[in-house]
């Protein structure tokens, strides 16, 4: 039985990773996450949509631990994991520690967005991008 804590989903025009309610989010479980999202879906083109909604971070969760998130992704994704990544927040420190993610991984060929509406974040997931990487 998969005893996950986290659930991915291919939906229509992305693939969802839900954590469940209450959970602690630390870097450890997002490269989990992470890992296991990319052996089940093909990363060329693809757009995520991470759902943090109703988790905590991890007390130790700062700089250094996010570092090692984008040090991950670079190593064993080449800093390319999708097109676009929708992150889907509900308070500051989640939205901040998001914040330090985009501005980590900013000139990679993933476009981040943050949201704290879920109708926001799907509505930029579903718009397309030009050559330039910005959104038409």
């Amino acid at each position: 039985m998969d005893k996950r804590i986290y659930k991915i989903e291919k939906e229509d025009q992305c693939v969802r990773v839900a954590f469940q309610k209450g959970q602690e989010i630390g870097p450890d479980l997002i490269i989990e996450a992470m890992n296991h999202e990319n052996e089940l879906c093909e990363i060329n083109g693809r757009h995520d949509f991470w759902d943090f909604r109703g988790c905590r971070p991890s007390p130790n969760f700062g700089y250094d631990a996010m570092s090692r998130v984008v040090e991950h992704i670079t190593s064993n994704f080449g800093g390319n994991w999708s097109e676009k990544t929708a992150l889907l927040v509900d308070d500051s420190t989640q939205y901040g520690l998001s914040r330090m993610f985009q501005t980590l991984v900013d000139g990679y060929p993933t476009h981040i967005g943050i949201f704290l509406n879920e109708d926001d974040a799907r509505h930029w997931i579903s718009q397309k991008l030009n050559s330039e990487g910005e959104k038409q």
